[in-house]
């Protein structure tokens, strides 16, 4: 495990190494120093303290889906440690979803079906913020007169689609616990000969009988959290937060290498698309390389000058994207030596 958590990091730097390279040298090296020499540094700062509230913002959501009560600290510490993984494993960005349930399970004493229930309506319901934000991104991209061409309707089509589906499949699984428990028991049948070959002594039926109990504990989660309505009102509140927090890094970002130009909705668009063009590639973390190239692209044909789309890009990917992954690297070691 600790071997392929290795090679995992190593595989991000490499990819990450290579997209510095690719962008600097769209601009010259000695013009990505200049723009970075003469960008805000206090206005980068509000960009980190902006993905830093965002950060805050998902683990209170997260908090108030769980009924475990334990301090914010710890969650915050699960939260982060779970992101690491995320951003570190190739799986649509979820990879570090079961970690957090895991910890979680740990150090309350739950199932971890329960507490993996939670982590799942967490990002059930950051979809609901993440969908209605880019939908006014895309009224106001219409209503400003802004003409498109018909590959950038095609593609902002296409991610809406995929953002849509991707959240009625989910749904569809929470209310229909008997498609979940007939899915997995086929897949069980399925790859039983399979299994058998590989694990011996291998019996498909208590093996099904304890996936039938954590299905039942995943969805009574579910239930405890359906019926907290008090809390998943407050859980809402906080995911626009997180998502309106992200935003404004990006902003803050632009500020700081002195573009205030950029139009808000060319802003809550490419940021839509991008991070749904982060889950589409299952071989990259994190979507590495696809959110950074779809951002500056698509940055690029808002009118946004080149030099700045890719400064702006690297930046906000910096103080995001590799700031939460070496934050959640300490989070998941503290987390490990605390056990």
């Amino acid at each position: 495990m600790e071997r392929f958590k290795t090679r995992n990091i190593w595989f991000v730097v490499l990819i990450g190494a290579v997209i510095f390279v690719v962008f600097t040298n769209e601009i010259g090296f000695s013009k990505f120093l200049v723009l970075i020499g003469s960008a805000s540094k206090p206005l980068i700062l509000i960009a980190v303290f902006f993905n830093l509230l965002n950060l805050v913002s998902y683990t209170i959501t997260w908090r108030f889906l769980v009924t475990e009560n334990i301090s914010f600290y710890k969650f915050f510490k699960f939260y982060m440690a779970g992101t690491f993984i995320s951003n570190i494993t190739p799986a649509f960005g979820t990879g570090g979803e079961p970690v957090k349930a895991m910890l979680l399970g740990k150090e309350t004493g739950t199932s971890r079906a329960e507490c993996f229930a939670g982590v799942v309506s967490q990002r059930m319901l950051n979809m609901f913020p993440f969908l209605t934000i880019g939908g006014f991104g895309i009224w106001l991209l219409f209503s400003s007169g802004i003409k498109l061409e018909t590959w950038q309707v095609a593609a902002l089509m296409f991610a809406i689609l995929l953002a849509f589906s991707a959240f009625g499949l989910i749904m569809y699984f929470y209310i229909r616990k008997d498609r979940v428990s007939s899915f997995v028991h086929s897949s069980i049948r399925f790859f039983a000969p399979f299994i058998g070959f590989v694990k011996k002594g291998f019996d498909e039926k208590t093996y099904s009988d304890a996936v039938d109990e954590s299905i039942n504990s995943f969805h009574g989660g579910l239930r405890n959290i359906r019926n907290n309505k008090y809390g998943l009102g407050k859980a809402v509140v906080f995911s626009y937060f997180g998502w309106i927090f992200d935003i404004l890094a990006i902003y803050a970002i632009f500020l700081s290498l002195g573009e205030n130009r950029i139009a808000i909705s060319v802003l809550i668009i490419t940021y839509t698309i991008a991070m749904i063009a982060g889950w589409l590639p299952l071989f990259l973390p994190g979507g590495l390389g696809v959110v950074d190239g779809t951002m500056a692209v698509l940055f690029i044909y808002g009118g946004v000058p080149l030099e700045m789309a890719v400064v702006a890009t690297l930046l906000y990917r910096l103080a995001s994207y590799w700031f939460n992954t070496i934050l959640g690297a300490f989070c998941l070691g503290a987390s490990l030596k605390a056990e």
